[in-house]
């Protein structure tokens, strides 16, 4: 694939629709709360780049392709606790 930041900007939209029910319910947000767009894309792409890494690749690989701004990982709940 060429350019894959041209098709994370053309369905981007697509396949975070999803991410917003998904951060509230990590109460990541309050129910009535408006979860930023920045940050359901920025999920996103966390997401996106650890399913690669378990691969050994990242998005770093393929720029010019966004990268995740916040550390999600420190913000998922542990489903053993």
């Amino acid at each position: 694939m060429a350019e894959p930041h041209l098709l994370w900007d053309q369905f981007k939209a697509g396949l975070c629709d999803d991410i917003k029910h998904k951060l509230h319910h990590m109460n990541h947000y309050q129910a009535d709360q408006e979860i930023p767009e920045d940050d359901i894309y920025d999920y996103d792409l966390w997401d996106l780049n650890r399913i690669l890494v378990e691969i050994g690749r990242s998005l770093a690989d393929f720029p010019p392709m966004p990268l995740p701004q916040q550390q999600w990982a420190h913000r998922i709940p542990n489903p053993l606790l």
